[in-house]
C-alpha cells in the first residue's frame, strides 16, 4: 500500500490493483508471461497466488509412482509451460527462475531422468525431429534407459510434423489414438489435452482468491472509496450470490463446449473487477472522467460493453460471452419492474426496487432515478431515449443482483430456456429417462422438418421426403452422461445420445435446447446452425444403418384432424 496526499486528501494506492493491471491487455503495464501468473521473484512485495489443479497432481504422481513419457497439448495460455515448471521444481532442489534459450531442461530424479521440452513449436525442425525420434524409441523400448519426456506441444503442429516423416509412423499412430480418446493413454505414454479442462472449475477459485479482504485492506480508509468503481466491483462480486451467478455464466460455456484458457480467464476476471482502471485513474478523475468510470460496473465489464472491436480481439473471452449477454433479451415483466417496480402498489416489490435502483455509483449516484422520475412524470422525448439506453444495462444488473426469490425470472433473460432441465440430467438417470421422450420428439420434428405427432415409442429415421427408413424403439436409445475424469479438472458437461450402440452424437446444451424447442413446437435459439449440422449428420447415419421393409412403405402423412404429421404404412403387395 502506498499513501499519497493530494490537495490535503489521503489517497491509498492499492498494490493489488496494480497487480491486476498486469492483465489489462490495453495497459502499458501488461505482461505477456503467465506461466507463474506474472510473479516477479525480484520484488518481495509482489502479490502472488497459484491455483492448484488436478493435472499437476496427476503429472507428479505419474513420474513418482510409474514414470512414463507425457505430452501436454492445448491452446496458448492453457498453462502448459507452467505445468512443465511445476514438474521441474518438484523434482529439483532449486526452482527454475528462467528457461534456457533452447527451452529444454533435464531433471534427474529417483527413477531416472525427465527431459522437459517447454514448447515443441519453438524448436528448430531438426531438433524437433531429434527429440521426437528419441521419444518414439523410448516408448517402443518401454523406457529401458529410464529417460522420460514431458513435452508441451500444439496439437495441430505436432500432428502435421509427424505426418511428414515416415520413420515417425509408430509415434504418429500412438499420438493419433490418444487424441481420439484419453482412454487410449497407456502405462508408458500419455497425452493430456488441456482443452478438456472445464473453465468454470478455476473461475470460482480466482474470484475467491482475488476478493480476499486482505487484498483490499488498502481501500478501507481511502477517501475516494465511495467514488471508486474498482472497489464497488470488488464488494459486489465478493457477495456469494453474485459470485455464483458469475460462475454459472462460465458453466454455460462448459455446457456449450466453449473453452476459455487460464490466461484468457485471468484477463477477463481482472477486467471485470477494474474496468481497465487503476488507483491513479480514480484519484485523477475529473467530473467527466468520473462519469465514464461509473459506466464500468462488473456486470458491464463481464460482457465487454464500452470496448471497441480491437479490445474484443485482445480479450477472447468477451467474444464468447457476448452471445450470453442477459441485457440483450427483452422480458416484459423484468422491463416493467425496472421502470415501474417502485410504484406498482406491491410493498415487497417496491422495497426490492428501491434496493436495486438506488443512488449507487453504477447508477451515477442517483442520476438514473432522477431521469426515471422525469420520464414518468413528463414523458419527455429526450428522457425516453435515455431510459431506453439504460434498460439493457439494468437488465444485467437485475440478472446478477436480484435475490434468489427472483432468480427464475432473472434467468429468463438468458438465451436458453431449458438450462435447468439440462442440468437436472446429470447424476440423475430418472430425469434422463423422463426427458428422453422430448428429445426423441424433437429429433423426429427436426429430421422431417414437420410438426409430427408426439411419439414416446419410436425415433423415425426419416428426412424431408417424409419416407420412414426405419423405426428405432425408445428402449434402444440411451442418453449417456459424460464420464467424470480424475486426472484433470473436468466436470461432466455433455451427454451422448446412442442408438443401439451403432450410431451416436454428442449433445451439449445448444443441441439440447434446439431439440427441446423443436419438441415444443417453438422457435429455435441463437445457436441453431451449430445444432442443425450435428443432428443432420446423425440423421444420415441412422438412415445408413436402417433396414427398410421390402414390401411395406412407412411414411409420415398429414392428418387433418390433429393438424400433425403421423406415421402411416403403405403396402407394396
Amino acid at each position: 500500500m502506498i499513501n499519497k496526499i493530494k490537495g490535503g486528501i489521503n489517497l491509498h494506492i492499492n498494490s493489488f490493483v496494480s497487480y491486476l493491471d498486469q492483465y489489462n491487455v490495453l495497459s502499458p503495464n501488461h505482461s505477456k508471461i503467465y506461466d507463474e501468473y506474472t510473479i516477479d521473484p525480484d520484488k518481495s512485495d509482489t502479490y502472488s497466488f497459484t491455483i492448484r489443479t488436478k493435472i499437476e497432481e496427476t503429472l507428479i504422481q505419474r513420474f513418482e509412482n510409474n514414470p512414463q513419457s507425457i505430452i501436454l497439448t492445448g491452446n496458448a495460455g492453457d498453462g502448459k509451460t507452467r505445468l512443465c515448471r511445476i514438474v521441474h521444481d518438484y523434482f529439483n532442489e532449486e526452482n527454475l527462475l528462467e528457461w534456457p534459450e533452447e527451452g529444454i531442461v533435464d531433471v534427474v530424479f529417483s527413477k531416472g531422468k525427465i527431459r522437459i521440452v517447454k514448447d515443441l513449436s519453438e524448436l528448430k525442425e531438426d531438433i524437433i525431429y531429434h527429440e521426437l525420434t528419441n521419444l518414439q524409441e523410448y516408448i517402443s523400448n518401454n523406457h529401458e534407459k529410464n529417460v522420460y519426456y514431458l513435452i508441451a506441444a500444439n496439437e495441430g503442429k505436432l500432428t502435421k510434423f509427424l505426418s511428414q516423416y515416415e520413420d515417425l509412423k509408430g509415434l504418429r499412430i500412438d499420438v493419433s489414438k490418444r487424441f481420439k480418446s484419453h482412454d487410449n493413454n497407456s502405462e508408458n505414454f500419455s497425452i493430456y489435452n488441456l482443452l478438456n479442462v472445464t473453465s468454470s472449475v478455476y473461475v470460482e477459485r480466482v474470484l475467491e482468491e482475488w476478493n480476499k479482504e486482505e487484498n483490499w485492506s488498502a481501500c478501507i480508509d481511502c477517501s475516494m472509496k465511495s467514488r471508486c468503481i474498482i472497489n464497488m466491483n470488488h464488494e459486489r462480486t465478493s457477495q456469494p450470490f453474485i459470485r455464483n451467478k458469475l460462475v454459472e455464466q462460465y458453466k454455460l460455456l462448459d455446457f456449450l463446449d466453449s473453452h476459455i484458457t487460464m490466461r484468457e480467464m485471468l484477463i477477463h476476471i481482472s477486467y471485470m473487477l477494474t474496468g481497465g482502471y487503476t488507483c491513479v485513474d480514480i484519484f485523477n478523475a475529473d467530473y467527466k472522467e468520473l462519469e465514464q468510470q461509473t459506466k464500468k460496473p462488473y456486470y458491464e465489464n463481464f460482457y465487454g460493453h464500452g470496448l471497441d472491436e480491437n479490445s474484443f480481439a485482445e480479450m477472447k473471452a468477451l467474444k464468447v460471452f457476448k452471445s450470453l449477454d442477459p441485457g440483450l433479451y427483452s422480458h416484459s415483466s423484468v422491463d416493467d419492474f425496472i421502470i415501474n417496480g417502485d410504484i406498482n402498489g406491491d410493498k415487497k416489490s417496491e422495497d426490492t426496487h428501491r434496493k436495486l435502483i438506488n443512488d449507487s455509483l453504477d447508477l451515477q449516484l442517483g442520476y438514473f432515478k432522477k431521469k426515471l422520475s422525469l420520464y414518468r412524470d413528463y414523458d419527455m422525448e429526450k428522457d425516453h431515449k435515455i431510459i431506453n439506453e439504460w434498460i439493457p444495462k439494468l437488465r444485467r444488473k437485475y440478472f446478477y443482483e436480484m435475490n434468489s426469490e427472483n432468480e427464475a425470472q432473472a434467468n429468463q433473460l438468458l438465451p436458453f430456456e431449458y438450462t435447468s432441465d439440462y442440468i437436472s440430467m446429470f447424476n440423475n438417470p430418472k430425469n434422463r429417462a423422463s426427458l428422453k421422450k422430448d428429445i426423441i420428439n424433437g429429433l423426429n420434428r427436426v429430421f422431417s422438418g414437420k410438426l409430427t405427432e408426439v411419439s414416446n415409442r419410436y425415433l423415425f429415421a426419416t428426412n424431408k421426403n417424409l419416407m420412414i427408413y426405419e423405426q428405432f424403439r425408445a428402449r434402444d436409445i440411451n442418453i449417456e452422461e459424460e464420464e467424470n475424469r480424475e486426472d484433470l479438472d473436468r466436470i461432466p458437461a455433455k451427454f451422448k445420445v446412442d442408438v443401439r450402440g451403432e450410431v451416436a452424437f454428442d449433445m451439449n446444451l445448444a443441441v439440447f435446447e434446439f431439440l427441446m424447442r423443436a419438441s415444443g413446437g417453438g422457435t429455435h435459439n441463437v445457436l441453431q446452425q451449430e445444432a442443425e449440422i450435428l443432428i443432420d449428420t446423425f440423421k444420415n447415419e441412422l438412415i445408413r444403418i436402417s433396414e427398410s421393409d421390402e414390401y411395406d412403405l412407412n411414411i409420415l402423412r398429414y392428418d387433418t384432424d390433429s393438424g400433425l404429421f403421423i406415421e402411416d404404412e403403405i403396402s407394396l403387395l
